[in-house]
């Protein structure tokens, strides 16, 4: 059958129309361990912001996210809320199955032994004071410090530096269409940013995250106090607290 432009156009305007790339959210909860390592007084300095939508807003991502996961319980949901607004792209991330070449008669063929999962990477829109190199740079320095070079035990109660990363994908009314959690999720390493006299373009910084696995969420649902800030700003998620 020839391309036809009008099925093509009925079928994608039947399911909703195509999904837009710019319409995700990035949850990434500080582990305690992280949240004590890099101090109260740091966090408090990335909060001293004039903009009351991470409090109006904050509560309602521990709630919904906290009764599916321990480890998605943020030590500081403000300071999560404040890396979901300056995080400027991320991942979807990819998995593979690896496989082995098998042969019992006649030629050979792949048989899957393994699945593997792709590292994921996001990047943030830098503030004036830096705030998100510091933090990532103090979490990657909790994990194995410098001055010592040992190693902490990452799932230890006392040292535990993972997190589950959520990465949400929306439909353009803010419906949940599909998201990832990143299971026992931390960063592996920041890109280097350039620095150049003829650029005079705002700092993005990008960090690796490594994961033991993920695992999809298919089922949509809403987000309200998403909704209610696109249309309403900061006032309007107040009213969620009524």
């Amino acid at each position: 059958m020839s391309f036809s432009p009008n099925l093509f156009l009925s079928n994608i305007t039947g399911k909703g129309g195509p999904a837009r790339s710019n319409r995700f959210e990035v949850i990434l909860p500080i582990p305690p361990y992280i949240g004590k390592s890099i101090g109260n007084s740091f966090l408090e300095k990335v909060l001293n912001f004039p903009n009351s939508v991470f409090s109006d807003v904050s509560d309602a991502i521990n709630s919904a996210i906290g009764s599916e996961s321990d480890r998605m319980q943020s030590s500081n949901p403000s300071v999560s809320r404040y890396l979901a607004l300056q995080c400027e792209s991320a991942e979807l991330p990819g998995r593979t199955l690896e496989t082995a070449d098998a042969r019992i008669y006649g030629p050979s063929f792949k048989v899957p032994y393994r699945m593997q999962y792709s590292e994921t990477t996001l990047t943030f829109i830098c503030t004036n004071e830096f705030y998100e190199r510091k933090l990532f740079e103090r979490w990657m320095d909790a994990i194995i410090p410098s001055d010592t070079n040992n190693a902490r035990f990452p799932k230890s109660t006392a040292s535990r530096y993972l997190t589950d990363i959520r990465v949400i994908q929306y439909d353009d009314i803010v419906r949940q269409i599909y998201a990832v959690d990143l299971i026992d999720a931390f960063p592996t390493g920041i890109s280097p940013q350039a620095l150049s006299w003829g650029d005079d373009a705002f700092h993005r910084l990008s960090v690796q995250f490594s994961y033991q696995k993920y695992r999809s969420i298919f089922e949509g649902k809403y987000d309200i106090g998403q909704t209610l800030a696109s249309l309403g700003g900061s006032a309007a998620t107040r009213l969620l607290s009524f």
